[in-house]
């Protein structure tokens, strides 16, 4: 799936629907595409990366994400994926056609609470007086979401075209390049010495979003709105 699913809202304006973090919600959907034979010493690494991540539980994150000239974000928080995914990313607005309109109905900066069974975006007073005064989103994942790092890396050890591209140096950190592609995005991801994921980008057409990782064990949490104040996705998109 897709960062953006456009929310029509009745009679206010047209939002991109985020899965503004990242890396933490974002659905890659296990498949592959590319001709190239698997690199085995690369799948090796990132199979023990993926063990590591997985046992971490949670760490800070930073994302960027951008589709070209309609909308770019940044999202910041911590995210754990120890028992479900859980915790609360700050995003804010950075650019494009529709950041006006998406701040007027988002906020800026907006808030987006990750919980085991959906995501929720908290919108502003414009929005809620749409939706019968409720102000938050509530979006669940989709089928064959990758909801954490662990899973993201799961999914590139399943790409044939997998491989090690080299060592770079990733804000300060000596890291392994792996690169493969899966659902049809380019996915490239940086594995410091720990065995641990430092950042992955994504790419496909002109979305692109980057997820950097650090503090590791991070403590993350994520209190449910209150259902009075909540409207489902579908809902939503199926009022507009």
């Amino acid at each position: 799936m897709s960062y953006l699913r456009v929310l029509r809202v009745p009679r206010v304006l047209r939002v991109p629907r985020f899965l503004l973090a990242t890396t933490a919600a974002c659905g890659l959907l296990a498949g592959c595409d590319g001709g190239h034979a698997p690199d085995r010493g690369a799948v090796d690494a990132l199979r023990t990366a993926q063990q590591k991540v997985a046992a971490a539980g949670s760490a800070r994150v930073e994302a960027t994400m951008d589709t070209g000239d309609r909308l770019a974000s940044h999202s910041a928080g911590t995210l754990s994926w120890s028992d479900g995914v859980r915790g609360t990313l700050t995003v804010r607005v950075t650019g494009g056609d529709m950041a006006a309109s998406t701040r007027a109905l988002g906020g800026d900066p907006s808030q987006t609470r990750f919980l085991p069974d959906a995501y929720y975006t908290r919108m502003t007073d414009t929005f809620a007086d749409s939706q019968s005064g409720r102000h938050w989103i509530r979006h669940p994942y989709d089928a064959g979401s990758d909801l954490s790092p662990a899973d993201a890396l799961r999914t590139l050890v399943a790409a044939k075209d997998v491989r090690r591209v080299g060592e770079e140096t990733v804000r300060g950190t000596r890291t392994g390049h792996y690169r493969g592609t899966s659902g049809g995005q380019h996915i490239d991801v940086w594995v410091d010495a720990r065995h641990l994921l430092v950042r992955r980008t994504q790419r496909s057409g002109d979305f692109t979003s980057t997820v950097h990782y650090r503090d590791y064990g991070a403590s993350a949490a994520a209190e449910r709105p209150p259902l009075r104040d909540t409207v489902d996705f579908e809902d939503v998109a199926r009022d507009g």
